[in-house]
């Protein structure tokens, strides 16, 4: 598919990657940056058990069609330096502009032709990411078009409607203890206790929360960034993704000032395979880990070939 080089990526912290570039021998190449989703995922994207090879396979599938590609390990995990638990939104976004400036620098790469392909939080930071590091096109997988205070609070609801709607012994035994009441009252005492504090990082019940990644996130806008992106934008969600709003891809491609494409996806989840069943919120991982050897979806690696092949031609 692709020859790979372990590279350095010079941001705050020194980052660590992998650009794969084709094998066939040209002087210059189009090339794309992958933006990971939330979470201590490595750059193949695979965590402590789990093991989806979703970034590694996008790779392969996009050097495929001659790009070259960048992926990287968040700042503070894996092969990269600093604290994970000390970054923020804004330093997540500093770290992807600074891969683009490194391909930027690559002079197999041409500049004009660069591409930033997000997936999940990776998409609601790629056009921010855009705004401060301008590149050629946007490829955003399974994000959304809305404040992330309004984004984020959805998830918790929908694992708070699933356990008052539980049947059987299971849902009778939530009643009888009340349990979504009490998990929603301590998510908003843990909540407000986050958006209150200063520090970087708290203790919650013995476990290390990283407080400003909360604060900024809540702080942040992807709309203020869409509705300044005048490059090409190609936006894909799943119909199966209860993670991030299917019907944002819609919104997402009609608030950008450049062209837009969207899709929905038929039974495509956010982990971009097939899923002809419905998720739920609180067996979400046990799902998603029975699915680690299904390929990505068919129809999502055709659009998003026919997309770049339009765009940028090799």
């Amino acid at each position: 598919m692709g020859e790979n080089e372990y590279v350095t990526i010079e941001s705050q912290f020194t980052l660590k990657g992998t650009l794969t570039v084709p094998t066939d021998f040209k002087e210059k190449y189009p090339a794309i940056l992958i933006i990971p989703g939330t979470g201590m995922t490595n750059r193949d994207g695979n965590d402590k058990g789990i093991t989806l090879n979703l970034y590694k396979d996008l790779t392969d599938f996009l050097t495929s069609l001659g790009f070259i590609t960048l992926r990287y390990d968040k700042r503070g995990t894996h092969e990269s330096a600093g604290d994970y638990y000390t970054a923020g939104v804004n330093d997540l976004i500093d770290d992807a502009a600074a891969c683009v400036r490194f391909l930027k620098r690559d002079h197999r790469v041409d500049t004009h032709s660069i591409v930033i392909l997000g997936h999940s939080e990776g998409a609601l930071l790629a056009p921010a990411v855009h705004d401060r590091e301008p590149v050629a096109g946007l490829i955003l997988l399974a994000g959304a078009a809305e404040p992330s205070k309004d984004l984020l609070p959805k998830q918790f609801a929908m694992a708070m409607k699933e356990i008052r709607e539980t049947k059987g012994f299971k849902g009778w035994l939530f009643k009888i203890l009340n349990v979504a009441k009490k998990a929603q009252k301590q998510q908003d005492t843990v909540m407000a206790k986050i958006l209150n504090s200063t520090e970087d990082t708290l203790k919650i019940k013995g476990t290390k929360v990283n407080a400003k990644w909360m604060r900024e996130q809540f702080d942040y806008n992807v709309c203020t960034y869409l509705q300044k992106a005048t490059c090409p934008t190609l936006a894909i969600s799943g119909e199966k993704d209860i993670q991030s709003p299917p019907e944002h891809a819609e919104k997402i491609a009609g608030m950008v000032k450049g062209e837009a494409e969207w899709y929905m996806i038929d039974n495509m989840n956010h982990i971009l395979r097939k899923y002809p069943k419905e998720h739920k919120m609180l067996t979400l991982m046990k799902e998603y880990k029975s699915m680690f050897d299904q390929p990505m979806d068919a129809e999502l690696l055709e659009r998003v070939e026919k997309w770049l092949k339009e765009k940028f031609p090799v």
